[in-house]
């Protein structure tokens, strides 16, 4: 019997330098259109040309502006933090999906704040996010459970053509065009239905349970399509 091995979550650690004194060039932090919260940047702070040590008690937040125009800040007071901390006189904060989901390079501060919200130290790094293949995260990820679930929740007709195929139109956000190719969405259109007939004469039909395509007919005869059926 074949070892089932289980593969963890990847963390990729960038270790940067930053002074709270000295005017220095902002370093860049190198990161893929559509990470996956996979990276972590882990910063030691400078003063004077000293390490500088992080009192454990400080309120500490970063933020930033994309490309398109859209904020991001992250904080120690969140109700839920799993996004910034600090471990071992480092400040660790996370290369969220948010921050990835455009391309482009744009700067990053960090701040450290009191509880009364004054300023104790503010320092920056610049975030370049580069460019993906494909525009399109669905399909940059895509599984075959994950299309199915696109195609599933953007289903809003039922067809069939005039040579006797059965087709759906699916708003999926897939972004597969005429001329386009993806191996998995094949997959879909292949296994979308397969029909057969039975020991005892009838017609059946056969689909992937996760499409949500519950074929029947009518008392005439009629093929009767439900669509966005739960399981």
């Amino acid at each position: 019997m074949a070892d089932i091995i289980q593969i963890s979550p990847v963390s990729i650690y960038q270790d940067i330098e930053l002074s709270l004194t000295e005017h220095l060039v902002p370093p860049v932090v190198h990161v893929k259109q559509f990470d996956h919260k996979a990276r972590k940047i882990r910063c030691a702070l400078y003063a004077n040309n000293v390490e500088y040590t992080i009192p454990t008690d400080i309120i500490l937040a970063y933020s930033g502006t994309r490309p398109d125009g859209r904020l991001f800040q992250y904080s120690t007071e969140a109700l839920t933090n799993d996004k910034v901390d600090l471990i071992d006189n480092r400040l660790v904060i996370t290369i969220t999906d948010f921050m990835t989901e455009v391309a482009g390079r744009y700067p990053v501060d960090l701040v450290l704040l009191d509880s009364d919200g004054d300023v104790l130290g503010s320092f920056s790094f610049t975030l370049y996010v580069e460019r993906a293949a494909t525009s399109n995260r669905k399909i940059l990820t895509a599984t075959y459970a994950s299309v199915a679930e696109a195609v599933r929740n953007g289903v809003f007709e039922c067809f069939t053509t005039e040579d006797g195929y059965f087709g759906i139109n699916s708003d999926d956000g897939l972004g597969i065009t005429s001329g386009s190719y993806s191996d998995v969405v094949d997959r879909i259109n292949t296994e979308l239905v397969e029909t057969s007939i039975n020991d005892d004469g009838y017609l059946v039909f056969e689909t992937d349970e996760r499409l949500g395509l519950i074929f029947g007919m009518d008392d005439e005869g009629n093929l009767i399509v439900d669509y966005k059926e739960e399981n």
